[in-house]
């Protein structure tokens, strides 16, 4: 009330201070703007209208010529200052979706990062500002979408790169020496006494070992030694309580100088992205990654060529995602969906080798000329994973399935037909179900013709996620040997048996969540005894996470599993005493009792638990050492588990697992497998029809 009286009486005096503040902010605003526009004109240079007098006609005056630039001029202005309001407007969104990035919520959280990664194209200067706003979390959010642009990442500092190579070989001297002084790990203190050793510093020679000396003279160059001392730091961290030294110590950017030096050098790429890949089970290294730029370098690495470099910085990223609930430790590797996915797995499969096997060799797309197999626990040949066995795509001209698909056309004079697999069983039980041919048009359809020309190192990895979608593919690693004359590190006091090798790699599929979802195994050899034992173990468990593994199994294939042993264990006392064979070998025993008993546990699951039972069983011998001994691995007996069904495969031990290619039986039949499975957790209505 007292306002409005106010108001009433002094009206008019209200009035005139309006109009004055009006007109004084009106007349400032015209001022700057005038003001503004003579600096920008003032800022012309006259000399550059002047020059263009040789492209005017002389008849033209000097107004004609300003007459004729104007437009020109203010339509450069009005672009340039629409352009900067359009960059203005994309970094202010583009800020907001990375305050929403850093929140509390992971569904918003997740979508703000997808839309991040989509924005469009901004100015370098805008990335580099937005890279150093950007949080460790939302750095490795951005990482595993496939899509992300580079620059999102900072730039590695720069600490060494001004050191020469006798400081950076120092360096990394010092660097080790401070490794083993606080883990005291014996075999760094060996290396560092074999490789780093001078005439002037006999203190490091172990036991005054006189040879350390004249081994340290052929490795003394940088590109000798640096290898060998990332070899060294790789298996200091495949010890799980050392994994973190390298971080504590500081040598995150140590490590990134070597990449900066070698970046072509696959074999230091692929020990240093091992390394990586085995430090990121602790997400407490989530900052020093950052910090130090592996985060970027990971990123890019996921799209490695080279499966030992793309499936090991997958994992390091899967581990240090704080939205990924599955850890994945050294002997587990995630194999699809490498990136970030927005839809929910529907089925694990999960791949276990056998003897001498590895995720980065069992699972290759099979070649004309197998590899031997080494007696001492080496393989020999074309496939043999030595560290200086490079892994590129091969150049081979393969003939793809639209070319065989038109030979075939030319042969046959009827319009319907059916195209037989590859890899066709020549024997099988009366269970068997195929799919042994696939009729002519749908194989000429489906298939994608131009990837049939590349080689795969990882047919689970590069096929199964193209052709069957929304599932996760796992494959566990670990270290087998024939003998025990092996080295081993000290901290390995002996090799670890059937049960506790079952029970360390169930407890990893545990922390990685596994067994919340249906589970198809697929196992080679050896893999097929392992996954049996888990399935036992976790049948008779009272721990439901452990016990989950075995009832939500709805599959398992065998390629050449030896179920009550295989003869190749079977070594008389004479040959055991030069051999001195491995715990693995003497566990394979043919008719061994404890194998007997688990498969009889395992006929007793498969009637419990409804699961679909697959077997490929080797006819071919397989070449051992450069003798060319040929041996069969597994027999039709030890290989037919007698129950589901059984195929007998003209390949040997090595090839049985290797597709020739995506038309092979051998691959064919494991996808048909898990698109049924999957289709039935889609139909729970459908579970009682497996078997």
């Amino acid at each position: 009330m007292l306002f409005h009286s106010v108001w009433k009486e002094h009206k008019n005096f209200f009035k005139y201070i309006s109009f004055a503040v009006f007109g004084t902010t009106t007349g400032w605003v015209y001022y700057q703007i005038n003001r503004t526009r003579e600096v920008l004109e003032n800022a012309l240079d006259t000399t550059v209208l002047q020059s263009m007098d040789t492209y005017i006609s002389k008849e033209e005056t000097l107004e004609d010529e300003i007459i004729e630039i104007e437009p020109y001029y203010f339509e450069f202005r009005k672009s340039s200052l629409i352009r900067w309001v359009l960059d203005t407007i994309k970094f202010n969104y583009a800020r907001r979706l990375l305050s929403v990035a850093k929140g509390s919520d992971k569904y918003y959280r997740t979508k703000a990062a997808n839309s991040l990664a989509d924005m469009p194209y901004l100015d370098n200067w805008h990335y580099a500002l937005i890279a150093n706003m950007i949080d460790p979390r939302t750095a490795v959010a951005l990482a595993r979408i496939p899509h992300a642009d580079k620059r999102l990442f900072l730039d590695p500092p720069y600490r060494y790169h001004n050191y020469n190579k006798d400081q950076l070989i120092n360096a990394m001297r010092e660097f080790l020496i401070s490794v083993y002084e606080k883990s005291q790990h014996p075999c760094m203190g060996y290396f560092l006494s074999k490789a780093f050793v001078y005439e002037h510093d006999s203190g490091h020679i172990v036991d005054n070992d006189s040879s350390s000396l004249e081994l340290s003279k052929f490795i003394q160059t940088e590109k000798e030694v640096l290898p060998m001392c990332l070899e060294s730091l790789l298996h200091h961290c495949s010890v799980e309580k050392y994994s973190k030294d390298i971080a504590d110590l500081n040598g995150l950017p140590l490590l990134m100088e070597v990449y900066k030096r070698y970046p072509d050098d696959i074999n230091v790429i692929v020990k240093l992205c091992q390394i990586l890949s085995y430090m990121s089970y602790n997400k407490s290294l989530l900052v020093p990654f950052c910090k130090s730029g592996w985060i970027g370098v990971l990123s890019s690495w996921t799209k490695h060529d080279d499966v030992r470099v793309s499936i090991p910085a997958a994992r390091a990223l899967a581990n240090l995602d704080d939205d990924n609930d599955a850890q994945y430790p050294n002997n587990l590797y995630i194999l699809h969906p490498i990136t970030r996915t927005k839809r929910i797995q529907d089925v694990d499969v999960i791949f276990v080798h056998g003897l001498l096997g590895g995720v980065f060799f069992t699972w290759r797309q099979r070649r004309k000329n197998q590899s031997a197999l080494g007696l001492l626990g080496k393989r020999r040949g074309k496939e043999s994973l030595l560290p200086d066995t490079e892994m590129t795509p091969s150049t081979e001209k393969r003939k793809t399935a639209k070319e065989y698909l038109d030979q075939l056309k030319e042969k046959l004079l009827i319009q319907d037909y059916e195209v037989v697999w590859t890899d066709i069983p020549v024997n099988a039980n009366e269970k068997c179900a195929g799919p042994f041919t696939c009729p002519g048009d749908d194989f000429a359809v489906k298939k994608n013709f131009e990837e049939d020309q590349v080689y795969t190192y990882c047919w689970p990895k590069d096929w199964l996620g193209q052709d069957c979608k929304n599932i996760r593919v796992i494959g566990i690693n670990y270290d087998t040997n024939l003998s025990m004359w092996t080295p081993l590190c000290p901290l390995e006091k002996e090799k670890l048996t059937l049960d506790e090798r079952s029970e360390l790699i169930a407890k990893n599929l545990i922390n990685c969540d596994v067994g919340n979802r249906p589970i198809v195994w697929i196992t080679h050899s050896m893999g097929g005894l392992i996954v049996k034992n888990i399935l036992q173990k976790g049948f008779n468990s009272a721990d439901p996470k452990l016990r989950s593994l075995c009832m939500n199994t709805r599959g398992i294939v065998f390629y050449s599993t030896p179920h009550i042993g295989s003869k190749m264990a079977n070594l008389s006392n004479a040959v055991s005493l030069v051999l001195w064979p491995s715990v693995e070998v003497q566990e394979l025993k043919e008719n061994s009792p404890r194998l007997k008993e688990m498969h009889e546990e395992f006929l007793k699951i498969v009637k419990e638990v409804p699961m679909r039972v697959v077997s490929f069983v080797e006819l071919k011998s397989t070449v051992v050492t450069a003798m060319k001994f040929n041996f069969r691995f597994v027999d039709l007996k030890s290989g037919n588990p007698g129950v589901g069904e059984y195929y007998e495969i003209p390949q040997d031990h090595l090839g049985i697992c290797k597709p020739e290619n995506r038309y092979s039986f051998l691959y064919q039949k494991v996808l048909h497998l898990i698109k049924q499975v999957k289709q039935n957790a889609k139909n729970p209505e459908l579970k009682q029809l497996e078997s």
